[in-house]
């Protein structure tokens, strides 16, 4: 018998669903943390994690049941009264939890506070109204986008540990979070840095739901220590230069590519804008007719920028001057479409076999713009001023002048005849 995995340092009983019970249990694999590092104290629990499982699967086809996390959470709590459920010569005897609530006292009913019955299910309705201040300035496609992945983390965590209360969630309902997180981190389902965002956006949401409820929850101990590292997750890679000007926005490899999204690719590169903020611009930010031309990002009503530090003005150089002269009242076809936009480029790229890896997307561009700056050593001030970056040492005055971002610029441009 060796159901013992060893994962990020720590062990782990781990067994395969037998085929003939996936009918009762859909799991592909069944996995719990051992709490331990040491190989030898992992060796002697396993064991007992064994004649529990199987105590468990006899539990459900005895009773007509199917596999549910809460019922097998029951299982492995040591924290309620238990009963002997399963005996006999083929079977292990183990104690299965019955979920019990001790009765309150006067004193403890007096000092409760008020109940609140919102569940998992619903939760989302009373944190969309929590967080409406969020979202005044935001278009319907930024609320959308907003919202997405909150649902989705809701949903996870559901699927997880139940519709319940979110008053009775505890650390160790997390605690089983986690590990079915990792357990898809195992099967490469998903990486860490996914795993870290979803756990993050469900923190955010229970945490908000608490302080205006008053759950009473301890939210910082229910996510002590939760994320994952994510060191071996792949970043964006960027584009050489070389390629950028000899490959990707070489006119022969865009003939198939409409024009104002050929003209988007040329000012992403040489402004390290994103798309979002390529498509938002409007005539009065486009600036031609300056001593140095540049673009302006602002926010306005109903167009939040991602964050506060993305407002910012950017001088126009090689590709991108090129590409404001063509089109001076901004990307008018894609205005307020960046999804559209970004679906129509990624598409052609991949089709057309000009990423060079799978990790590259229109997005490296603006990679390679930073590359690039800090190719030149450009002042830390000067490429948050560029990037949109939050400046992570007192600031004092405005900044970088057009001049001296164009100074930079210059050295950087790709486009030179």
């Amino acid at each position: 018998m060796n159901y013992l995995l060893h994962l990020h340092g720590r062990y782990y009983f781990n067994r395969r669903v037998p085929l003939d019970l996936k009918g009762i249990d859909s799991r592909i694999y069944v996995r719990t943390a051992l709490k331990t590092d040491s190989k030898r104290e992992a060796l002697q629990l396993i064991g007992s994690q064994n004649a529990r499982l199987e105590s468990y699967w006899k539990y459900l086809i005895e009773n007509n049941q199917r596999h549910h996390t809460a019922l097998w959470r029951d299982f492995n709590s040591p924290s309620r009264l238990a009963r002997f459920l399963v005996t006999g010569d083929n079977a292990p005897s183990i104690p299965y939890v019955v979920p019990t609530a001790p009765r309150p006292s006067v004193v403890e009913i007096s000092q409760s506070p008020p109940a609140n019955n919102a569940k998992l299910s619903n939760c989302l309705e009373k944190y969309w109204r929590f967080e409406k201040p969020k979202t005044l300035n935001k278009s319907d496609n930024q609320i959308r986008k907003w919202k997405n992945p909150r649902i989705l983390a809701i949903k996870n965590l559901i699927s997880c540990i139940g519709d319940r209360p979110v008053a009775a969630i505890t650390r160790e309902d997390m605690l089983s979070f986690r590990e079915w997180w990792m357990e898809r981190v195992a099967r490469e389902e998903v990486g860490p840095l996914t795993v870290n965002k979803n756990m993050i956006l469900t923190k955010t949401i229970l945490e908000s739901l608490n302080d205006n409820l008053a759950l009473g929850l301890d939210i910082r101990h229910m996510f002590r220590k939760m994320l994952l590292q994510n060191d071996t997750q792949l970043r964006r890679l960027p584009f050489e230069s070389q390629y950028i000007v000899e490959t990707l926005l070489n006119p022969e490899n865009l003939k198939g590519l409409n024009e104002q999204a050929r003209w988007v690719l040329h000012a992403i590169a040489e402004t390290g804008a994103g798309i979002s903020e390529q498509v938002g611009l409007l005539p009065e930010d486009i600036i031609l007719d300056h001593e140095v031309p540049h673009i302006v990002i602002v926010p306005r009503h109903k167009k939040a920028l991602k964050t506060k530090y993305r407002k910012r003005s950017i001088p126009l150089v090689g590709y991108a001057l090129e590409a404001f002269k063509a089109c001076p009242d901004g990307f008018t076809h894609y205005r307020d479409r960046p999804d559209a936009l970004s679906g129509v480029l990624s598409s052609y790229l991949r089709e057309n076999n000009l990423l060079p890896t799978p990790h590259h997307t229109v997005y490296s561009l603006r990679h390679s713009f930073q590359d690039r700056l800090l190719s030149v050593n450009a002042p830390d001030r000067v490429q948050a001023d560029l990037m949109g970056h939050k400046f992570n040492r007192p600031s004092y005055g405005d900044g970088a002048s057009l001049k001296q971002k164009l100074e930079w610029l210059a050295k950087i441009q790709l486009k030179t005849r």
